[in-house]
């Protein structure tokens, strides 16, 4: 269907999430949802899934897939609750059964940004799984307040893998220790027992470098050299397009 997806997953059972309130956070982290079968499938019926203010989504399992949709309201207040942490949501269907699961692919339409499908993954409990964890940085770097440095951060996520009851909701860095040249790696990040990080520990995180000073005078010294050689510019610009019209 039309739109962009923000990941992409491969893999596919049947049912759809009601409008239902999301609810507590357990032990590990998991949003709770309930859901309902469906049988219809293809774009017509998925348009009118959303007539209804609802988004299709699949549940891919292991060796097996299911058919879902969810509200869209709810789905919004879930990304809300969860701003911008890795998140378990626990599913709950009308049988008793539940499905743990990450939510691995976001399809939206390229121009509304209208959500129009969601792909969740289940992970087993007992079994690890390798997903990503935003860092958060904490705190003001005093090469920033006091030196008129610019924090330039490099990495915003970790790629981790864990059991879903270690899975962190996010990593936090404090800077407020981060001078003018200074710089953190993925080492100064505490990470927690049970969780592997797949990334080099010696990568860089964020670092304070330049000044905001320093770099709006050399903004205001090239806008002066540009002004120099405006003919100079018109003149290749010209040439260019000759030579693409011969």
């Amino acid at each position: 269907e039309d739109g962009i997806r923000d990941k992409l997953v491969t893999g596919v059972q049947t049912c759809a999430l009601p409008i239902s309130k999301i609810y507590n956070y357990n032990s590990m982290d998991s949003i709770i949802l309930n859901t309902s079968k469906r049988e219809q499938v293809g774009r017509s019926a998925s348009r009118n899934l959303r007539a209804k203010d609802l988004i299709p989504a699949v549940i891919y399992g292991q060796g097996e897939s299911r058919i879902c949709s969810v509200s869209r309201k709810d789905f919004e207040e879930l990304r809300r609750s969860a701003a911008g942490g890795a998140s378990l949501i626990e599913l709950k269907e009308e049988g008793g059964a539940t499905a743990l699961t990450l939510i691995k692919d976001v399809q939206r339409h390229a121009i509304t940004r209208q959500f129009l499908h969601i792909d969740f993954l289940e992970v087993a409990k007992d079994r690890e799984f390798t997903t990503t964890v935003p860092v958060n940085l904490v705190g003001e770097s005093i090469g920033v307040k006091q030196n008129d440095g610019i924090l330039q951060q490099q990495i915003t996520e970790l790629t981790v893998r864990c059991k879903p009851a270690d899975l962190p909701s996010a990593y936090e860095l404090d800077i407020s220790d981060l001078d003018l040249g200074d710089s953190l790696s993925i080492k100064d990040i505490g990470t927690e027992s049970g969780v592997a990080v797949l990334q080099e520990l010696e990568l860089t995180v964020v670092s304070c470098v330049g000044s905001a000073h320093g770099r709006a005078e050399a903004e205001d010294e090239s806008e002066d050299g540009e002004e120099g050689v405006d003919g100079e510019g018109d003149s290749v610009a010209e040439e260019s397009s000759g030579e693409a019209g011969s």
